[in-house]
């Protein structure tokens, strides 16, 4: 992870039609595994996808709280030393 200020720029992620004809390929594959429909396919990808985010918030979050109990113990020794030298 990069200090901030010091972070590399972010890749844009974008869709190609290629890549979507390749995740269509896949769907129709897949819906004929199962005997579903392609929208049922997509569904459920939908679905691991909403997981998936969940999980990135979670660990985001998981990183927040860490970060904040740092800098919590930083101003309460802050405090501590302005304390005893008041």
């Amino acid at each position: 992870m990069g200090i901030l200020g010091n972070q590399p720029q972010r890749s844009q992620y974008r869709t190609s039609k290629e890549e979507l004809d390749y995740f269509l390929d896949d769907a129709l594959s897949l819906a004929k595994k199962h005997k579903i429909s392609v929208e049922a396919v997509i569904s459920a990808k939908h679905a691991l996808e909403l997981e998936r985010q969940n999980n990135i918030a979670v660990q985001a979050g998981d990183y927040t709280d860490e970060q904040a109990g740092g800098i919590g113990e930083i101003f309460s020794r802050i405090a501590t030393a302005l304390e005893n030298n008041a």
